[in-house]
């Protein structure tokens, strides 16, 4: 059986049917587009840290003369400091360097602040603090603190778990007794924000700013509740107070500028965004927001020259500024030229449901609204940029607390939602996706992309009647789409119902119509489950379509090729196309356990055992790939070795018919072990 992902989920599934959407499109992966790339834009920021910040290399400092909150020695200590940058691409820059500057003690995991253990580690230990100081929370000593411990330590476990409620409510017992802590008042209070508890967060930053009056996230946070109600003064006065740094340089000038033209000021809004000038990264977004502002302020003639410049410096690959600039000719009267905007794009991203609903609403004569409308609006559209673009890097801690800033100040925001069960995703949080996509609303034209990922996430927690049913729903809501067809194939291919599978497989690729390169994902599918079904006839034309519709994909070079080398056919051209494929794809472990196992069937051991030997360094966790080093091991004379190897398979729940026989192989060697076991049926049409 050729080497996948998983034979449950084969690797076409690693690179999910995304459908959150971003600034920037991307070719498709498969015949459900993916509309959500933010690399270019993060690349914008990226250049631009360093004009921001320190030009010092290394490690990410905290601001000079930022000095550790802390309450009494011995008691709750905890310092600030930046994310810890290593070498890597400025996009890698440009997130850790944005994760630093909030200087937020939820952007800085990964090891123990205090003692430097490891998150594993640190985890255990909390957890394991948290059953014994909550038996001592009942056993409290002459003035309380054992169970302040225990409430303290149960409000920080729980938030680390997204269990904001339950931290929610220890920490309100840590406040009862700390009242003016700011450490425990800064937790409680980021916790409130990335659970996206707005009212509390504001209640928190209040009191946390009379303690801490320069305190940066609390003063922004200010500032955004004052854009809402309308204090357009309040919110410079807010945001003026905080800690002056590379903070207030990026999202507190935005801010500003954002207040500065919701009070009607439009020398101050540009003179803010002047913060930008001289520093190229950000012409693209100092453009956009410019354009965005002279726009709501009715300035036609700058408004339009600013779109132009943030649509050449975008190269028209951002759906924001597209709908923006679209909007804007659309309300001048100039209908047509909106169009051309929208069809530029349409071209690189036909099935994009945000440009598919302009193109409808222009054909049916209605103008187009303003993308923005408001300050409040304007200031949710920067949030949502930056915490765009840092949603690419999946341990990024910052960016959903972006966008649920984002969505809180613009709450029909429904890409800042897509987008926020996107990075939940990202980080397998999937009640939380689902939770997010439940919140889009049914008149928008992401409603039925949310609907598909729920469904997907539904399957993920093992909740596969509700996934099903719902895409049964939105089979019926639009017979003709393709997508919730897919979604059902792939959910029963992850089951290993192979059969009912296929059905869903062919039903989609009618309902595609003619073959195109967007197709192939749906052949490859079909082509696995046809294999796996033993009709090899069948799911060796499913491949060579797949690889003719993909441009030798590496996916459909390996499963292919590696079924040839199974069967013993086509050799030369299998190991070719597997060797291409390792090429494409050098850091894939099922992919290099392909080759492997291909120079294994052709008899160069020590060559295979060195493929072996990476691929289970790329996947240390699969049965199959194990085993099949302990083949290649042993067949170089490292039988002992090989001994290992075959008894590691056997404890990572291989598949049933593997199991006799990896016994068989530790206890006679593989050599015997081959020749007493049954010999396995050649496949269907070999």
């Amino acid at each position: 059986m050729p080497r996948t992902a998983s034979t449950a989920k084969p690797a076409i599934s690693r690179t999910r049917r995304r459908t959150s959407p971003g600034l920037f499109p991307r070719a498709p992966a498969g015949q459900i587009t993916r509309i959500c790339d933010r690399r270019p834009y993060a690349a914008h920021i990226a250049s631009a840290t360093n004009a921001l910040s320190s030009p010092t290399k290394g490690p990410a400092r905290p601001e000079k003369g930022r000095r550790p909150l802390c309450v009494r020695k011995g008691r709750f200590e905890r310092g600030f400091g930046g994310a810890t940058a290593q070498p890597g691409p400025a996009c890698s820059e440009a997130r850790r360097y944005m994760a630093s500057i909030f200087m937020a003690p939820e952007t800085c995991r990964g090891t123990n602040r205090h003692r430097g253990l490891p998150r594993r580690v640190a985890g255990a230990t909390a957890l394991l603090a948290l059953v014994f100081l909550q038996g001592c929370a009942s056993l409290r000593g002459d003035d309380g603190r054992d169970a302040i411990y225990g409430d303290y330590l149960a409000a920080r476990f729980a938030g680390s778990q997204h269990e904001t409620k339950v931290a929610d409510q220890y920490f309100d017992r840590t406040l009862e007794a700390e009242p003016a802590n700011p450490v425990v008042l800064e937790r409680a209070f980021m916790v409130s924000l990335n659970g996206g508890d707005m009212d509390r967060a504001v209640e928190l930053a209040r009191r946390l700013t009379k303690i801490v009056p320069d305190h940066r996230m609390s003063r922004l946070v200010l500032s955004l509740a004052a854009i809402k109600d309308g204090n357009y003064k309040d919110a410079q006065k807010e945001i003026g107070s905080a800690e002056q740094g590379a903070f207030v340089a990026l999202v507190g000038s935005l801010t500003e500028a954002w207040a500065a033209a919701g009070a009607g000021n439009e020398q101050l809004a540009l003179e803010k965004l002047r913060v930008f000038d001289g520093k190229p990264a950000f012409g693209l977004f100092k453009a956009y927001h410019e354009a965005l502002i002279y726009d709501l302020l009715g300035d036609k003639k700058k408004a339009e020259a600013a779109y132009r410049v943030a649509m050449d410096a975008s190269g028209g690959t951002s759906i924001r500024i597209v709908q923006a600039y679209a909007s804007f000719l659309d309300r001048q009267g100039r209908a047509n030229e909106a169009r051309a905007v929208l069809d530029q794009y349409a071209a690189m991203a036909p099935d994009h449901p945000l440009v598919k609903s302009s193109l409808m609403q222009l054909s049916s004569g209605k103008t187009m609204p303003p993308l923005v409308s408001s300050a409040a609006e304007g200031v949710a559209e920067a949030l949502y940029g930056l915490g765009s673009a840092l949603a690419q890097d999946p341990s990024s801690d910052v960016a959903p607390l972006y966008l649920q800033l984002a969505i809180w100040m613009r709450p029909n925001f429904n890409v800042a939602r897509t987008l926020l069960a996107d990075t939940y995703e990202q980080k397998k949080r999937w009640a939380d996706a689902i939770a997010a996509y439940d919140k889009v609303e049914k008149d928008s034209p992401l409603y039925n992309n949310a609907r598909l990922q729920k469904a997907l996430d539904l399957d993920r927690l093992d909740r596969q009647d509700e996934a099903v049913a719902l895409l049964r729903e939105a089979q019926a809501d639009n017979p003709t789409a393709v997508e919730p067809v897919i979604a059902l194939g792939d959910i029963y291919r992850g089951k290993e119902k192979y059969a009912e599978a296929a059905l869903e497989y062919t039903h989609a690729i009618a309902l595609a119509g003619k073959p195109s390169p967007s197709h192939w994902s749906i052949y490859y599918a079909r082509g696995i489950c046809n294999e796996r079904l033993g009709k090899w006839p069948l799911a060796e034309a499913d491949l060579k379509m797949a690889l003719k519709l993909s441009g030798d994909h590496p996916l459909v070079l390996n499963y292919l090729g590696y079924s040839w080398i199974e069967q013993g056919r086509n050799l030369k051209e299998a190991l070719a196309m597997i060797e291409k494929a390792v090429e494409l794809r050098p850091n894939d472990g099922f992919v290099v356990d392909s080759l492997g196992w291909a120079l294994y069937r052709l008899g160069d051991y020590p060559k295979a055992a060195e493929y072996l030997e990476r691929a289970v360094e790329l996947e240390p966790g699969d049965p199959t790939i194990n085993e099949h080093l302990g083949d290649a091991l042993w067949k170089v004379g490292r039988k002992i070795e090989a001994r290992f190897q075959w008894s590691h398979a056997l404890d990572m729940k291989p598949e049933q018919k593997r199991i006799a026989l990896l016994k068989s192989k530790l206890e006679i060697g593989l050599d015997a072990a081959e020749r007493a076991a049954p010999r396995e049926a050649t496949p269907a049409g070999s």
